[in-house]
Protein backbone atom coordinates (compact mmCIF):
# COMPACT_ATOMS: atom_id res chain seq x y z
CA UNK A 1 0.00 0.00 0.00
CA UNK A 2 0.84 3.63 -0.69
CA UNK A 3 2.23 5.85 1.69
CA UNK A 4 -0.25 8.40 3.06
CA UNK A 5 1.88 11.25 2.83
CA UNK A 6 3.60 10.83 -0.99
CA UNK A 7 4.06 8.49 -3.66
CA UNK A 8 7.50 7.72 -4.45
CA UNK A 9 9.35 5.21 -7.30
CA UNK A 10 12.57 4.84 -8.02
CA UNK A 11 14.10 3.11 -11.74
CA UNK A 12 17.80 2.24 -11.30
CA UNK A 13 19.01 1.27 -14.88
CA UNK A 14 22.13 -0.70 -15.46
CA UNK A 15 25.12 0.97 -16.75
CA UNK A 16 24.22 -0.49 -20.54
CA UNK A 17 20.64 0.13 -20.27
CA UNK A 18 19.65 -3.06 -20.54
CA UNK A 19 18.07 -4.13 -17.21
CA UNK A 20 15.66 -2.05 -15.14
CA UNK A 21 14.78 -2.29 -11.21
CA UNK A 22 11.67 -0.91 -9.76
CA UNK A 23 11.38 0.76 -5.88
CA UNK A 24 8.79 2.49 -4.43
CA UNK A 25 8.07 3.69 -0.58
CA UNK A 26 4.79 1.55 0.18
CA UNK A 27 4.10 0.61 3.39
CA UNK A 28 3.21 -3.02 5.14
CA UNK A 29 0.63 -0.93 7.70
CA UNK A 30 -0.38 2.61 5.50
CA UNK A 31 -1.71 4.78 7.56
CA UNK A 32 -5.07 7.24 6.43
CA UNK A 33 -3.14 10.11 7.52
CA UNK A 34 0.82 10.65 7.78
CA UNK A 35 1.30 10.33 11.76
CA UNK A 36 4.60 12.61 10.70
CA UNK A 37 5.01 16.11 11.68
CA UNK A 38 6.21 18.92 10.48
CA UNK A 39 9.82 18.80 10.46
CA UNK A 40 10.11 15.10 11.88
CA UNK A 41 12.55 12.46 10.91
CA UNK A 42 11.61 9.20 8.99
CA UNK A 43 11.48 6.98 12.35
CA UNK A 44 7.43 6.85 12.05
CA UNK A 45 7.84 5.14 8.45
CA UNK A 46 9.51 2.36 9.67
CA UNK A 47 7.78 2.15 13.35
CA UNK A 48 4.21 2.96 12.86
CA UNK A 49 3.48 2.48 9.10
CA UNK A 50 6.54 -0.60 8.24
CA UNK A 51 7.84 1.16 5.30
CA UNK A 52 10.88 -1.32 4.43
CA UNK A 53 12.78 1.77 2.90
CA UNK A 54 12.67 4.68 1.02
CA UNK A 55 12.11 3.88 -3.19
CA UNK A 56 15.89 4.49 -4.05
CA UNK A 57 16.60 2.33 -1.31
CA UNK A 58 14.01 -0.26 -2.27
CA UNK A 59 15.09 -0.06 -6.25
CA UNK A 60 18.94 -0.75 -4.72
CA UNK A 61 17.69 -3.78 -3.24
CA UNK A 62 16.49 -5.31 -6.18
CA UNK A 63 19.10 -4.08 -8.99
CA UNK A 64 22.02 -5.50 -6.35
CA UNK A 65 25.24 -5.24 -8.43
CA UNK A 66 23.76 -4.07 -11.64
CA UNK A 67 23.39 -0.42 -9.32
CA UNK A 68 27.36 0.09 -10.82
CA UNK A 69 27.57 2.44 -13.32
CA UNK A 70 24.06 2.78 -13.95
CA UNK A 71 21.51 5.65 -13.64
CA UNK A 72 18.43 6.46 -10.83
CA UNK A 73 15.56 8.12 -11.55
CA UNK A 74 13.45 9.38 -8.98
CA UNK A 75 9.47 9.95 -9.66
CA UNK A 76 6.97 11.42 -8.65
CA UNK A 77 9.22 13.23 -6.24
CA UNK A 78 11.23 16.38 -6.57
CA UNK A 79 15.16 15.44 -4.22
CA UNK A 80 16.59 12.68 -3.25
CA UNK A 81 17.30 12.95 0.54
CA UNK A 82 20.69 13.01 1.31
CA UNK A 83 21.06 9.15 3.25
CA UNK A 84 19.55 8.09 -0.34
CA UNK A 85 21.34 9.63 -2.12
CA UNK A 86 25.20 8.40 -0.36
CA UNK A 87 23.31 5.11 -0.33
CA UNK A 88 22.98 5.33 -3.90
CA UNK A 89 27.11 6.42 -5.03
CA UNK A 90 28.08 3.71 -2.54
CA UNK A 91 26.46 1.33 -4.54
CA UNK A 92 27.99 2.37 -7.78
CA UNK A 93 25.27 4.52 -9.45
CA UNK A 94 26.73 7.01 -11.87
CA UNK A 95 24.09 9.40 -12.53
CA UNK A 96 20.95 10.77 -10.89
CA UNK A 97 17.75 11.85 -12.57
CA UNK A 98 14.40 12.82 -11.64
CA UNK A 99 10.80 12.93 -13.36
CA UNK A 100 10.07 16.52 -14.63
Amino acid sequence: MTCAKKRVGCIITSWDGQRSYFGSNDCANPQPVCPREPGEGYEKCKTICKQEGHAEEMALKHAKDDAVGGTARLLWHSYYCRNCQEQLFAAGIKHLSREK
